[in-house]
């Protein structure tokens, strides 16, 4: 029997599911930003019709790279259990017939590994957004953490409740903080070390 060692798959984020969804979108953006992308658009809600159907899109950002138009969907899944194979190839099947150049799928929970698999053989993205809480316990067993806990409060009552992450689909594990940005890291630290010597 083998034991699963990713806590991430389980733990859920308690975000409501229209601000899941606003909170993705604002990741994106910070993202555009971050990697200076021309003629960015980015829109919520979104149905698109094709010769196939017509898809609601839960995100759906627009820039140029190269001179091109890229098109990217979001699908945002908040659910109490790690998401399964199937609603990974169900984005595949909507971008291919969207015509979209790159699908990401993120999650209030983790990925199961059959998820990570096919997201990693198809180039579909996949983030997790966490809260707090999570975050703490991820780090719980750090000495670094627990010291740095005394300040913890006053700093991060300045930035936004919830963080996202990118999975590694070769290590299945989240591996890198995409949200917030460090300019929030920045001004939360300036804010905290104001009121600290208030």
């Amino acid at each position: 029997m083998t034991i699963d060692v990713n806590p991430y798959r389980e733990l859920d984020s308690m975000i409501g599911p229209i601000d899941f969804e606003i909170f993705c979108m604002e990741t994106l953006k910070a993202y555009a930003k971050r990697e200076n992308l021309t003629d960015f658009t980015i829109k919520h809600n979104q149905k698109i019709s094709t010769d196939d159907g017509t898809y609601q899109i839960d995100v759906l950002a627009e820039y140029t790279a190269l001179g091109v138009k890229n098109t990217v969907i979001v699908e945002c899944k908040k659910q109490s259990r790690s998401v399964e194979r199937g609603i990974v190839a169900a984005l595949d099947a909507k971008l291919h017939s969207i015509g979209a150049q790159k699908g990401i799928l993120i999650s209030t929970v983790g990925f199961q590994n059959g998820a990570t698999l096919y997201a990693k053989k198809h180039g579909i993205a996949l983030w997790q957004v966490c809260d707090n809480y999570i975050k703490h316990y991820s780090a719980a067993e750090s000495k670094e953490y627990l010291d740095r806990m005394r300040s913890q409060p006053a700093f991060e009552k300045y930035l936004p409740k919830y963080f996202a992450l990118e999975w590694d689909c070769s290590a299945d594990y989240p591996y890198s903080e995409i949200y917030p940005t460090e300019e929030m890291y920045i001004f939360a630290r300036k804010k905290a070390r104001e009121e600290h010597h208030a």
